[in-house]
């Protein structure tokens, strides 16, 4: 995907990260977050989502994008939760497991085709990491834990 034709709605993202939220058993109501801010927000704590168009065994690493690690420089909670391009499976990385991530691994130039080079950097995160993540798929409209997507 080029970054021209990317579309930055991300409603329906939005929204089913509501439902995982729901199926998860928390009952925090969820609230669109402030323009170009955090996607989503409670009073406790804030949820950032996103999707990834590489999935399962094509996946040699985890990123998140530099530009968002800003969430995690304040106090505040902020979970993140990375869907499959079909929303079908998704892994939420807990905040204070971020945090750590962001102290012990490197912020990575990677080649994304199409895309304006300076927003090309990552926090690259190894796969053996995966099973600090919760793996959640979407079985029978209703979201369910998994096994991790990756087992390394």
């Amino acid at each position: 995907m080029f970054e021209y034709s990317a579309t930055y709605n991300d409603k329906d993202v939005r929204e089913e990260t509501k439902q995982v939220w729901r199926d998860l058993g928390n009952v925090d109501e969820l609230r669109d977050g402030p323009f170009k801010g955090v996607d989503l927000v409670s009073d406790d704590y804030d949820i950032e989502v996103a999707f990834s168009t590489i999935w399962g065994m094509n996946r040699s690493e985890w990123r998140l994008e530099q530009r968002k690690l800003k969430y995690w420089k304040g106090d505040r909670k902020v979970h993140y939760i990375l869907f499959n391009q079909n929303r079908t499976e998704c892994v939420i990385w807990g905040n204070t497991q971020i945090r750590k991530w962001i102290r012990k691994y490197p912020v990575e130039y990677r080649k994304c085709k199409g895309w304006n080079k300076g927003k090309n950097y990552f926090l690259i995160i190894p796969l053996v990491q995966t099973f600090l993540m919760k793996s959640l798929k979407k079985i029978e409209k209703k979201w369910v834990l998994s096994t991790p997507l990756d087992t390394y």
